[in-house]
This record gives structure tokens, sequence and C-alpha cells, in this order.
């Protein structure tokens, strides 16, 4: 709760930030075109996203971790962290969030969801800039590893499972091991939380304190542009 509190207090920065700060959008509209070439890509491979839901332009924040965000009247946008301000690492979280918002959900993700994701990002970066990235931590690592074996077999099994079932997370044990034909306990693997394996509460405490502090600091330095001007 504290955690997903947090996000929306920097979302809130973010969007602050974007209206009263600099006028200078050509970094974003840059992100979104690559966004929408990265999206056609992943769609090749793992199916449609839902066109029911509008891509808005990816955003730059204060968040700890890159995520879509989905608002009312079926809008997403995806929010990316400071370091985004770098070029390739913008590009790495936007392969990594295209898979996210292809069947969109407020939902928690599967290790299925994440190790794909994990999986498509490094293959993107790997193939348009030559650059090989280490997985945010060991549990994407897994998650990638995971997933790795059912994508060799069949590197389409996830348009066949999306054909069935448009949301990455929803897709079921039963669905995996009669469509990619794998073990039962394989299976389970996939369809497990994602979050839950690792996300403690202490955790969550330390994010929201550095997230404050993420906060009171940007709409700061927003009021000390504003009085400038």
């Amino acid at each position: 709760m504290e955690l997903q509190f947090m996000e929306s207090l920097l979302r809130i920065e973010a969007e602050a930030k974007y209206f009263f700060g600099a006028t200078d959008r050509s970094y974003e509209q840059t992100l979104m075109d690559e966004l929408l070439k990265i999206i056609e890509e992943a769609e090749s491979l793992f199916g449609p996203r839902d066109r029911s839901y509008e891509l808005l332009p990816p955003r730059i924040s204060e968040c700890g971790c890159a995520h879509p965000y989905v608002y009312p009247f079926r809008k997403i946008r995806i929010y990316l962290t400071p370091h985004s301000k770098t070029r390739h690492i913008a590009s790495y979280h936007l392969a990594h969030e295209a898979v996210h918002v292809l069947g969109p959900t407020r939902s928690w993700t599967t290790v299925l969801e994440e190790g794909l994701a994990t999986h498509f990002s490094h293959a993107y970066m790997k193939r348009v800039y030559g650059l090989q990235f280490d997985a945010p931590n060991r549990w994407y690592r897994a998650a990638m590893l995971a997933v790795s074996p059912l994508l060799a077999k069949n590197e389409f099994v996830i348009k066949e499972l999306r054909a069935r079932q448009p949301h990455l997370s929803k897709i079921d044990e039963t669905l995996l091991v009669e469509v990619a034909g794998i073990e039962l306990e394989q299976a389970r693997i996939l369809c497990a939380d994602f979050e839950s394996s690792w996300l403690v509460p202490s955790n969550w405490n330390e994010y929201a304190t550095q997230g404050s502090q993420l906060f009171v600091e940007g709409f700061r330095s927003i009021w000390d542009e504003w009085k400038s001007r």
C-alpha cells in the first residue's frame, strides 16, 4: 500500500514538472516514436496489443522503477525512472514495459509476464544498440531464465497463448500445458505471482521514505523554477 501511494505521488510530480517545467518536448516525442516501433516488434512476436487503450507519451519521473499506469477512459502511460534521461536506458525500460501494455491490467504480474518482458528488452537492446544488459536483480533474472526455454522451443508460443488469453498474467497452468506442451510443475512456476516472491514490507518502508524525499525535492525544484520566470 505504501509503495503504491508513493508511486502515485511521484506520478503526480512528473505531470506537474511536465506542465510547469521546461517547454522542450522533443525528447519525450523521440521516446514515443521509439515506443511505437518497439510495440510493433513485440506484436509481431507476441500478438496484437489491446488497441482499445490509448497510449500516451512516456514520462520521465522520480519513480524507483519504470511501470505503466492505466488511467480512466482506457488511457495508459509508461513512467520512466530518472536514469531514463540517458537514451539507451530509456530504450531498455520502454522495451520491457511494452510487453506489459500489450494487454494492460491493474492486477499483479506473473513470472511469465515479467520474464518475457525482461527477455524481450534484453534481446531488443542487443539487436538495436549492441548492448548487453544485466537483469535488474536476481528475481528478474530468474524469471527470464524460466521463460527462455519456452521461447527457445517455439518463439511464437506467446502469440499462440495470447490468441486464447490476451492478458499475459491471466494465462493459467492448464493453458500453458495444453498450448506450450510443458510440464505442470514448470507451468506452476511461470504462473506464480512475481512480486510476492521478493517484495517484503521492509522494502516498502525504505522505498516510501526515499520516495517522499524525492517528491518534496521535486516540487521544490518546480516552485523555484516557476518563481524565477
